[in-house]
């Protein structure tokens, strides 16, 4: 798994890439979190268009992610999901949970 991040404005963009599983969680966990300190001020949008497998692990990520931001009055927004990657989703019930965009720049308006 492999995350790549992009400054827009006051958006951090994150690219993932790969597995998000149960072996890549914990370090892709502690890069969000090392992000959130670094960036006090900004939101983050976390582009999914590569994640080719995610399990509940990677779920835990993305809802304690937007906890730590909501505490902060920061916003965290969901886009580019694949159809295995929203089926996820959908089945757990999170999809109301998250502002989920087709793509980045659908998103990126919406901050």
């Amino acid at each position: 798994m492999e995350l790549k991040t992009k400054k827009i404005n006051n958006v951090i963009v994150i690219y993932l890439n790969g597995k998000l599983d149960v072996h890549a969680s914990a370090d892709i966990e502690k890069e969000i979190n090392k992000i959130i300190k670094q960036e006090p001020s900004s939101h983050l949008l976390l582009n999914l268009a590569q994640v080719e497998y995610m399990s509940s692990s990677g779920l835990r990520i993305f809802v304690s992610t937007m906890r730590i931001l909501k505490e902060a009055k920061r916003k965290l927004k969901l886009c580019a999901m694949n159809n295995a990657v929203k089926k996820i989703f959908e089945v757990v019930e999170l999809m109301d949970m998250f502002s989920i965009y087709d793509t980045e720049e659908d998103a990126l308006k919406d901050f």
